[in-house]
């Protein structure tokens, strides 16, 4: 029997008001969204680890990308830097 796992990563979930200013972009040479989250899907056969894109209407089943499995570590660790360039740069502004 094989292994799966599903997160969800949500910062904005409907078409109300009060959501509209939560939501990201996701844009590609050929389509525009808005991007309200992620979802994470991995089984323990495959290679790669899928993320799919959620919009205004929840998960969008034709706006993904693959991540190879041995690049995952490297991917967060980017994210990880950029967050903390992000939150110096915040921290710097705060105290001014």
């Amino acid at each position: 029997m094989s292994k799966k796992i599903e997160k969800e990563i949500v910062w904005a979930k409907s078409r109300k008001q009060s959501e509209s200013s939560k939501f990201t972009t996701w844009a590609s040479s050929k389509d525009w969204c808005k991007l309200g989250g992620f979802s994470v899907k991995a089984h323990d056969f495959s290679k790669f680890v899928s993320v799919s894109a959620h919009n205004s209407d929840g998960e969008s089943w034709n706006r993904y990308f693959e991540i190879p499995v041995d690049k995952i570590e490297e991917f967060c660790n980017s994210l990880m830097d950029a967050k903390k360039i992000m939150e110096s740069k915040n921290n710097e502004e705060e105290k001014i």
